[in-house]
């Protein structure tokens, strides 16, 4: 019962990890606009080849926004793109590795079932990253108040 349980539990936490990294994210670029990039594993692969244009020196690249025409960004807007897109990958992947490493660590069934994904991870199966994620995310929601961020 409990393996069953953790392994129905395991499938819908990174069905779910899997569905919020795909919905993607919306960056502000240069000129104070802001576009909706999705991030599916295609988006990925080819945002992954962006990073390698702008390692080459590019300075400007072919891309586009969710039901946006292709059009040309600048080196500093795709690279504004390309951070937004591995940090929403990276933080959701840990997150869904530190729930995994919870799911495993139960003793009941019960247990297993009570996990979701957005709960908060008890700190004995949070990963250094995942901590420091959070103290990211912490300090974002601090500098987005209009609080002064140390």
């Amino acid at each position: 019962m409990l393996a069953s349980a953790q392994a129905a539990k395991r499938a819908e936490v990174s069905a779910d990890c899997e569905r919020i990294i795909y919905k993607g994210v919306s960056v502000t670029l240069a000129d104070g606009s802001v576009e909706h990039f999705s991030l599916t594993e295609h988006d990925q692969l080819n945002l992954f080849g962006k990073q390698a244009q702008l390692v080459a020196g590019v300075d400007r690249m072919e891309y586009h926004a969710d039901g946006q025409p292709c059009r040309y960004y600048s080196a500093a807007d795709m690279q504004a793109i390309i951070q937004a897109a591995t940090w929403h990958v990276s933080y959701h992947t840990t997150y869904c590795n530190a729930l995994n490493m919870w799911i495993a660590g139960c003793q009941t069934a019960e247990e297993a079932q009570g996990i979701f994904y957005g709960a908060a991870v008890p700190e004995q199966y949070r990963s250094e990253v995942l901590d420091a994620y959070l103290l990211q995310i912490a300090a974002m929601a601090e500098d987005d108040d209009g609080e002064t961020v140390s």
